[in-house]
């Protein structure tokens, strides 16, 4: 068989010289020349469903890339994580070698990011770029190829239908946009081929064989029908691990909680320190150790993660910083890391191949469900990791059985089993009217044909089969009457006989993002009192279901009906029992533990509202940097939301509140610090604190303050005092300084005054 070579495709000279030169590529696997010959290069949509690792996102790199250089038009990435997100976008700026620009955005909703129209590759998360289609900006309309990377995530509940909206805007634009889906996993990849008028490539092939089993008391028992016994030490991960290490491998072990991945790596990384023959580089674990402290918001945290770095071990979840996470996933590349341990359900988020990828759970705790077993299409993508192209003959993927008749369960439920298809979920009633809402208030559609027309875009509409049924067809169009008819009566919308569009009320909740049944409770929050306080407010704002919320202890449930009892009057969404039956202990623990999450999650933020250190939030709440990101962003976002549906329901004190109140969940600050990190970038939380302790209590102060004084204070050096001060003398001067007091909320952040997003290292 003849094989396609990089000097033989339909690229630009300098294109695939760069290719060969910058990245040693010079022949394609079998997966990418299918893609070539499919179209990839000639503007054809494509659906990419092949194995981890033959190179999926090279082909959608260089569909982007040839497209910049040839003719002249932008391109997108959406993928589903902001994580993924900047790794990608590191990723791609190789390519600035060769003039292309590349740009990253996430979050903030309610902007249209001007800036962008200056960049070639824009990289982003599903969400965004739906935010981005919603605000129509001009410089959408250069896009010529678009990547959906894990299009599989049309089958989640919340992204899904943002993917199957983001395709409905695109086709109503009129555009000629090449769109490229990607994924490793989709069980009906015929169906999502179909959906986007696409080619299919479809591929078994795998650059490293991979193997697949189950282990269970001291024997692997492989699907090829072989067996292996290893040393039994008496615990499969510690089996399981040393075996791969004394073979030179490395071990990527997938686990059902954040407690088990620190519990999992400890236990390990003792045996590995205690092991009589040396597996580890000390010298060298010791340097990446002293990183992760360094780059550790929360002592706690990072002195847990640096005694297992030490024995060549990490433990890899959302709590950590992204800086963290970033030192961890180098040094598992480098292969000084020998074993990393991560939940289940960062597994695409961890790009990390290993010779032997263990799965130490296959079901996992679900809130309001319990423990619910994997899915398929989540073990496969966790067993493609296995195998490092190469470096390893082969990879390994094996499942843990607990008893001996699970061996054969795994192996015909997992191993054996087919990937779920993939299933629409854009016709629930919730998302119906957010998308509809959506496409409506930006222009998408302004009639109830038009509406219907937008509908049947969805892949729901494809796959609900109202394309060749008329009667199912009618029973979709009574739904969508029915929708419109409430989002009418909730004042989002207004019918002037066939023709619909959204009130002033709709627009801004399209600008925002909120979607509109969040909206209707923040609605009914805001007019349940004139004024609250800050837990009362920070409850109605978790109401949101974007918002993580902690779980509930038994041993926490009475402090917390405490802290409701004591606070009923200011609460603005109330229990669902009246304070008489709470006060009587007429209720069971269950009706009320969903409420007092809610509750708990809003004290956690208030906690880092008033300053509390990260080391006391990981210890009371098990909330980690990378948390408080995530808690940080979202918080900008809702919080900046509901401030301006006050507004535009003219309730003057409520708007002023929550506007501090903005400021203050965002970044972690008490009132009084709010002017100094409003304005000065580099300055955060703790550089705040500091200053302001220090006597520089507004930006005038540090505007006349002497560099050498501000130079001293712990956390600033020479070149960030210098920096500060022409910041605040230059804000001075133009007389840009933002205020912020509980009598007046300032005016609206543009996205330089809330700039600070890159990392929390930038602001703490």
């Amino acid at each position: 068989m003849v094989v396609l070579r990089v000097e033989d495709l339909p690229l630009p000279d300098v294109l695939r010289n760069f290719i060969a030169r910058e990245r040693g590529i010079t022949e394609l696997y079998p997966p990418q020349e299918e893609a070539v010959r499919k179209g990839l290069f000639d503007g054809k949509n494509l659906l990419m469903c092949t194995n981890t690792a033959t190179g999926k996102t090279l082909m959608a790199e260089l569909a982007m890339v040839n497209a910049v250089l040839t003719r002249g038009v932008k391109a997108i990435m959406a993928v589903p994580l902001r994580a993924l997100a900047y790794e990608k976008a590191r990723d791609l700026r190789v390519y600035e070698k060769l003039g292309v620009r590349v740009a990253v955005t996430t979050g903030e909703y309610d902007k249209e990011d001007a800036w962008l129209m200056n960049y070639d590759i824009v990289m982003t998360t599903y969400e965004k770029l739906d935010s981005l289609l919603r605000h129509r900006v001009d410089w959408l309309r250069q896009v010529g190829v678009l990547i959906i990377d894990e299009i599989h995530y049309v089958d989640d509940d919340k992204r899904g239908p943002i993917i199957e909206s983001i395709v409905a805007k695109v086709r109503s634009l009129g555009l000629n946009t090449q769109i490229i889906a990607l994924s490793a996993t989709v069980g009906n990849a015929k169906d999502i081929a179909k959906y986007l008028d696409a080619e299919a490539v479809e591929s078994e092939w795998r650059p490293v064989r991979l193997r697949e089993g189950v282990y269970y008391d001291g024997i692997i028992y492989y699907s090829d029908g072989d067996r292996v016994a290893i040393k039994d030490l008496g615990n499969p991960i510690l089996s399981l691990t040393m075996d791969t290490l004394l073979n030179g491998g490395q071990t990527l072990i997938f686990t059902n909680s954040r407690s088990n991945t620190v519990k999992l790596a400890q236990q390990v990384a003792q045996y590995i320190c205690n092991y009589g023959v040396k597996v580890i580089e000390p010298r060298e674990l010791t340097k990446v150790s002293n990183a992760v402290i360094e780059a550790s918001q929360s002592r706690l945290l990072g002195d847990e993660l640096a005694k297992v770095i030490k024995c060549g071990v990490s433990f890899h979840h959302a709590g950590l910083d992204m800086d963290v996470r970033s030192i961890i996933e180098n040094s598992f590349r480098d292969r000084l890391l020998k074993v990393v341990v991560a939940t289940t359900t960062l597994a695409a988020g961890v790009n990390l191949p290993a010779r032997r990828v263990i799965i130490h759970e296959y079901r996992r705790y679900e809130p309001g469900i319990g423990m619910e077993e994997l899915p398929v299409m989540e073990y496969k993508q966790m067993a493609g990791r296995a195998g490092r192209p190469g470096l390893d003959p082969y990879g390994e993927a094996i499942l843990i059985a607990r008893g001996e008749d699970e061996i054969d369960y795994l192996m015909k439920n997992y191993i054996s089993a087919r990937v779920e298809e993939v299933r629409s979920k854009f016709l629930t009633d919730k998302n119906l009217a957010t998308h509809l809402l959506s496409a409506i208030a930006s222009g998408y559609a302004s009639s109830m044909g038009e509406v219907l027309n937008f509908v049947s875009s969805t892949l729901g509409y494809l796959q609900g089969g109202f394309d060749k049924n008329a009667f199912l067809r009618e029973l979709l169009r009574r739904r969508v009457e029915d929708i419109i008819n409430f989002l009418v009566e909730s004042g989002f919308l207004e019918r002037h006989d066939d023709g619909v569009a959204a009130t002033a009320l709709g627009s801004l909740l399209n600008n925002t993002y909120l979607d509109p049944y969040t909206a209707n409770t923040y609605i009914k929050g805001l007019k349940a009192r004139d004024e609250t306080n800050d837990l009362g407010y920070t409850h109605l704002i978790v109401q949101s279901p974007e918002v993580p919320r902690l779980r509930i202890r038994r041993s926490e449930f009475d402090d917390y009906l405490e802290i409701v009892l004591d606070n009923w009057d200011y609460l603005l969404i109330k229990p669902p029992l009246t304070r008489d039956e709470i006060e009587n202990g007429e209720y069971e623990d269950e009706e009320l533990e969903d409420y007092l999450s809610t509750v708990k999650t809003s004290v956690m933020l208030l906690d880092w509202a008033n300053e509390v250190s990260e080391d006391e939030l990981y210890k009371n709440y098990d909330v980690g940097p990378g948390d408080l990101r995530v808690y940080s962003d979202l918080m900008n976002w809702l919080a900046g939301a509901i401030t301006r549906l006050a507004s535009a329901l003219g309730m003057k004190r409520h708007e002023e509140r929550l506007g501090v109140l903005r400021w203050r969940l965002t970044y972690g600050i008490r009132e009084e610090l709010i002017e100094l990190v409003a304005n000065l970038e580099g300055v955060g939380r703790t550089r705040a604190r500091a200053l302001y302790n220090a006597g520089f209590r507004s930006v005038v102060d540090v505007a006349n303050a002497d560099p050498r004084v501000i130079g001293s204070i712990k956390g600033f050096g020479d070149k960030l005092a210098r920096s500060i001060i022409e910041q605040a003398r230059k804000l001075v001067s133009e007389g840009k300084v933002i205020k912020q007091t509980a009598t007046g909320s300032g005016r609206e952040a543009s996205k330089q005054e809330f700039r600070k997003r890159g990392s929390l290292l930038d602001y703490l």
